[in-house]
């Protein structure tokens, strides 16, 4: 199997199976509508992320971002929001970015690669790869961690202002007072706006000296 799809790969005639829709539980109950490719295209899709990964960690992805990446989780996030804690930064804006996958165009998702890939074939396989899924982030493809990833990068670049801890698609930006707690909150806010996206009503708020430890929740 493995050398034959290489050479499909290689001359361009791959093309993805069908993709099986199932309902997986989450951590908080709920059910997720996940969209399974074959175990080929699976495959693929690694392939894929293994040549994606290491560029857009080098290029694409800042400092204070964690969960979807190598050594880097909500370890590593709590960690950098206790620098900003303990140095008086007590006021908390705190956003879950509501339904992350949903509504990104395959387009505007290839143009997002294409700041940091220059091979054209290379991202004609990804496109491929994409469009057989109902939705280019859809849940269940290998793929998908690191395109939320790369999606909210878009707006991460849009908040060189503030002190600002992202774990997943969640953000916790620091501010010394209510004020520009609250100025945080609709920066962010503005800047989610532009890739179409909001924040999860029920789980954003703005939090007074909140331990440290209670923020980058499942679940909130």
């Amino acid at each position: 199997m493995l050398p034959q799809l290489a050479v499909e790969l290689a001359e361009g005639t791959w093309r993805p199976g069908p993709v099986r829709e199932v309902q997986l539980p989450t951590y908080t109950g709920k059910q997720m509508r996940t969209f399974i490719p074959t175990v080929r295209d699976r495959l693929v899709h690694r392939a894929l992320r293994t040549a994606l990964e290491p560029v857009l960690e080098a290029s694409a992805f800042h400092d204070w971002v964690s969960g979807f990446r190598p050594r880097r989780n909500r370890i590593t996030a709590l960690r950098q929001a206790a620098v900003h804690h303990q140095a008086g930064f007590r006021w908390i804006a705190d956003l879950d970015v509501a339904s992350v996958s949903e509504g990104a165009t395959l387009d505007e998702v290839i143009d997002w690669h294409a700041e940091h890939i220059h091979d054209g074939t290379f991202l004609a396989r990804l496109r491929t790869a994409l469009a057989a899924m109902p939705s280019p982030i859809a849940a269940g493809s290998g793929l998908a961690p690191l395109l939320i990833n790369l999606r909210l990068s878009q707006v991460d670049t849009r908040l060189p202002q503030l002190r600002v801890v992202r774990f997943a698609d969640n953000y916790a930006a620091f501010a010394p007072t209510r004020e520009e707690a609250h100025g945080a909150f609709d920066t962010i806010s503005d800047a989610l706006l532009r890739l179409r996206l909001r924040p999860n009503e029920r789980k954003s708020r703005i939090r007074n000296d909140a331990n440290v430890e209670d923020l980058f929740l499942i679940g909130g």
